[in-house]
């Protein structure tokens, strides 16, 4: 007997109709009525009595149906077993992002998942970083703000800098790169809100104030406005160079180029799971693999 089998009759006796277990089970009558008398024939018995308004068990039919319920209360026990197994074995990684490199670092996240299935990573859009991993909230931390806590490791992992995103018909689209006192006379510069202190302060120590049109906190909707004319966006280099777009063009600054480094930080006290050390060996394997495209990473 097949576990098929079992499951068909059992339906049948639940429907009392071999036209509704039929629908219920999602195959042809033939096939249903086929897979019955196989059962039959395997015990030489008859299962069903036929009556006007469908199928009755027989006494036979109720032995079968009374150990078939069992044993598949048993596959569904085992089934349970298994899963609950494999849930409490998985572990939770927490990782407090600054918000500024959430999309940077979302492939990352992604390829950790894909190679580590089992391990859950919980992550959290935080600002303040240091406090959250200070707190035990989070177990590794993300930030660009300097750590200043003796109690924390902080590892660095890449330099992000920033450029100018604008449409092709700009006036500045045949230009390769600007220097970055440049932006004094632009009236249209649009960046993302998390971005704003680190360019207020590379503005005001190159003597000038940034004429800002939009701010916002979603870099797709810079590059969308970009898209439709509406201005000249700067944006971290590392999230333009994989654009391909024939309407938008890339100019990069020189000079004085706003720019910040990028941190993983930990507590230095706390004995760290084996999880996620692996999640910090990851990280700076993925970082050195990808940093060697992108001309303006590094320290």
């Amino acid at each position: 007997m097949e576990l098929r089998q079992l499951e068909y009759f059992i339906q049948v006796c639940k429907s009392g109709s071999l036209t509704k277990a039929k629908e219920e089970l999602g195959v042809t009558q033939p096939t249903l009525s086929q897979q019955i008398r196989v059962l039959e024939d395997e015990y030489n018995i008859q299962l069903f009595d036929r009556v006007s308004r469908g199928v009755e068990v027989t006494e036979a039919g109720k032995i079968l149906l009374n150990k078939g319920n069992a044993i598949m209360n048993l596959l569904e026990e085992a089934r349970n077993e298994i899963v609950g197994r494999i849930n409490k074995s998985r572990e939770t990684i927490s990782i407090g992002c600054c918000p500024a490199e959430l999309e940077y670092l979302a492939p990352y996240f992604m390829r950790f998942h894909q190679k580590y299935p089992n391990i859950l990573l919980k992550i959290i859009d935080a600002e303040d970083v240091e406090n959250k991993v200070l707190e035990q909230r989070v177990d590794i931390g993300i930030t660009a703000n300097p750590v200043s806590d003796t109690s924390l490791i902080s590892t660095h992992l890449y330099r992000q800098e920033m450029a100018l995103l604008i449409h092709s018909e700009h006036a500045l689209a045949n230009k390769s790169s600007i220097p970055f006192r440049s932006l004094k006379q632009m009236n249209s510069i649009m960046f993302r809100e998390q971005n704003k202190s680190l360019l207020d302060m590379y503005c005001f120590s190159s003597g000038f104030a940034l004429k800002s049109s939009i701010e916002t906190s979603s870099t797709s909707v810079l590059i969308h406005w970009v898209r439709h004319g509406l201005g000249a966006a700067i944006i971290p280099i590392s999230l333009l160079e994989s654009l391909r777009d024939d309407s938008l063009r890339i100019v990069k600054l020189e000079g004085h180029i706003p720019r910040w480094d990028i941190s993983l930080v930990y507590l230095h006290s706390v004995t760290m799971r084996p999880m996620a050390r692996l999640f910090i060996q990851e990280m700076d394997s993925y970082v050195r693999e990808v940093e060697v495209n992108l001309p303006c990473s590094g320290n």
